[in-house]
C-alpha cells in the first residue's frame, strides 16, 4: 500500500518549531503518572494498555522529511515496549527522582514511535502506568483520553464485559484540520483577531515586575516601546504544584452559579490581577490561554496534538468590580472558542504586522490552562502528578488540573529558573488564593481592593 502524507498541522509546527531550535531536546515531552489505590493485575493491565495502544492512532504517527518538508503519515500497528517499575520499600523522592530522570529523556524521535510506557508499583503500594509522550501526538486531553481507555479496557478484561467503545479516528480529524483553510470560516475568523486589537498596542508585563520592561526600553534607549523580547536559548525549568483546598473550591463554584461566570473566568481574573499589581498596576494586561478544541463528542474521543495558544488581553478600571470582570473575561473566552482555528503563528503574526515588533519580542510573558478533568471512576480513585522535563519554551506556565477526585484543584506552576524564582511563583499564587477568597466573600469587590491585597 502507498504511503500516504500528511502535512504537520497548525499545533504541530509550533511544537515542531520549538523542538527544532531548542537546546534541551526533552522539550516536548509530558510525562504524567497516574496511580490507583487498588492491586492491579498486571499480566492483564499490560494487555489492556498494549489494547490502548492498538485502539488509539496517534501512536501511529510517524513524523519524517519529505523532499525538504516535514510531513507524518500513520504506520502500520507497533507493540509498546513496556517496562516495569517496582519501588516497593523505597521512599516518595527515590521513586520521584527515577521519574525526573526519565522525564528528561526525550521521545521525540523522527522516523520512530514517539512514547514511553512503564507500568508502576509506587513506594506506597499504589499500582498505575507512567506515561512519557511526545506533544507532536498528544496534548494534555489526549492524555487524559488514553488514560481512561487503558482502566477501562483493564475493566473490561477483568470482568469478562464489552470492551469500551472504540476511539474516534485522530487522522480523519486531521484531514479535516488541514482543510480548514480552504473554507469561509478561515477568513472570518481572521476578521475577528484583527478586530481583536482594536483597543491599540498591548503593554508587556512580566511576573517579576515593570523592571523587565524598563531594562528593555533603556537597552533599545527608548522609553516609549511597549513590547519586550522573550525569546532565551536558556529554557531550563522547574514545575512546582500547590492545591486549591476543597472548601475554596466550592465557594467558587457557588459565586460562578450565581453570577453566571466560569471558574476558569475566575482563575484568570486572579492571575492577571497579580500581573497587574507588580507592573505598576497597569490596567492592560496580556497573556497566552491554551484551547483544546475538543468541541465535538468526535474531538472529544480522540488522540493527537490539537491545543492551540492564543494572546489573551484583559482591560479593566480600578472602579470595576472583580465580579463584572470575571463576566467579560467569561464572554471573550466563548468568543476565541468560537475563533480557535486559526494557526496561532499567523495570529502572533497580525500582532507583528498591526505593532511593527520582531519574532523574538511579544506583549506576553505568561501562559494559563484550564483543564481539571476528573480520571477517577466508580471502580478506581486515581492520583495524578505531572513531572516537568526540566525545560520550558514559556516563562511561566500555569496549569490548573483535577485535584484527584478529591474536590480540590492543583495549579502546577512551570518556570525557567533562568529568570523566575520559586520564591516569585509562591507570592504569586499566595496572591491568587487571597484574591479568590476575597472575591468569593464580598460580589462586589472592586478591581482596586483587589489590587490592594498584600
Amino acid at each position: 500500500m502507498e504511503r500516504k502524507y500528511y502535512s504537520l498541522s497548525d499545533a504541530q509546527r509550533i511544537l515542531f518549531h520549538s523542538q527544532k531550535y531548542a537546546i534541551y531536546k526533552q522539550v516536548n515531552n509530558i510525562c504524567t503518572l497516574v496511580l490507583v489505590d487498588t492491586r492491579l493485575d498486571f499480566d492483564i493491565f499490560k494487555k489492556a494498555i498494549m489494547k490502548a495502544y492498538e485502539r488509539n492512532d496517534s501512536f501511529r504517527i510517524r513524523i519524517v522529511k519529505v523532499k525538504g518538508e516535514m510531513k507524518q503519515y500513520f504506520a502500520e500497528h507497533e507493540d509498546p515496549d513496556i517496562k516495569f517499575l517496582d519501588f516497593t520499600g523505597k521512599t516518595r523522592e527515590q521513586m520521584d527522582k527515577k521519574l525526573y530522570r526519565i522525564a528528561r529523556k526525550k521521545v521525540t524521535v523522527y522516523g520512530k514511535q514517539m512514547s514511553k510506557v512503564y507500568m508502576i508499583r509506587s513506594f506506597d503500594g499504589k499500582c498505575g502506568i507512567y506515561f512519557v509522550v511526545s506533544h507532536l501526538i498528544m496534548d494534555s486531553w489526549a492524555i487524559t483520553t488514553f488514560f481512561k481507555d487503558v482502566l477501562s479496557i483493564y475493566q473490561a478484561l477483568s470482568s469478562g464485559t464489552d470492551m469500551p467503545k472504540p476511539l474516534t479516528s485522530y487522522e480523519e480529524l486531521l484531514i479535516k484540520e488541514l482543510n480548514y483553510k480552504n473554507t469561509r470560516a478561515y477568513e472570518d475568523d481572521i476578521k475577528f483577531w484583527r478586530k481583536n486589537l482594536d483597543a491599540g498596542e498591548p503593554i508587556f508585563t512580566h511576573v517579576n515586575g515593570s523592571c523587565v520592561l524598563e531594562r528593555y526600553r533603556k537597552k533599545k534607549k527608548d522609553p516609549t516601546i511597549r513590547y519586550a523580547k522573550f525569546f532565551t536559548l536558556r529554557t531550563r525549568a522547574n514545575n512546582v504544584v500547590f492545591w486549591v483546598p476543597k472548601e475554596l473550591v466550592e465557594k467558587m463554584s457557588e459565586y460562578c452559579t450565581k453570577n453566571k461566570v466560569t471558574m476558569q473566568s475566575m482563575v484568570i481574573m486572579a492571575f492577571r490581577s497579580y500581573y497587574s499589581k507588580v507592573n505598576n498596576r497597569e490596567k492592560d494586561i496580556s497573556f497566552y490561554t491554551t484551547v483544546a478544541r475538543r468541541g465535538t463528542l468526535a474531538e472529544k474521543n480522540s488522540g493527537g496534538s490539537r491545543a492551540h495558544f492564543y494572546p489573551f488581553r484583559t482591560i479593566f478600571e480600578e472602579e470595576d468590580t472583580f465580579k463584572k470582570a470575571c463576566q467579560v473575561i467569561s464572554e471573550k473566552q466563548t468568543e476565541v472558542y468560537r475563533h480557535a482555528e486559526v494557526d496561532p503563528l499567523k495570529n502572533l503574526g497580525i500582532w507583528k504586522e498591526m505593532f511593527n515588533i520582531s519574532h523574538v519580542e511579544t506583549y506576553c510573558a505568561g501562559t494559563i490552562t484550564f483543564q481539571p478533568v476528573n480520571l477517577s471512576s466508580g471502580e478506581f480513585n486515581v492520583e495524578s502528578k505531572w513531572y516537568g522535563n526540566g525545560t520550558s519554551a514559556q516563562p511561566l506556565y500555569l496549569t490548573v488540573m483535577d485535584g484527584d477526585g478529591t474536590g480540590a484543584l492543583k495549579f502546577y506552576y512551570e518556570y525557567q529558573t533562568r529568570n523566575i524564582t520559586l520564591n516569585t511563583v509562591r507570592k504569586l499564587h499566595s496572591y491568587m488564593m487571597k484574591a479568590l477568597k476575597a472575591a468569593v466573600e464580598n460580589d462586589e469587590i472592586t478591581v482596586r481592593e483587589v489590587l490592594d491585597i498584600e
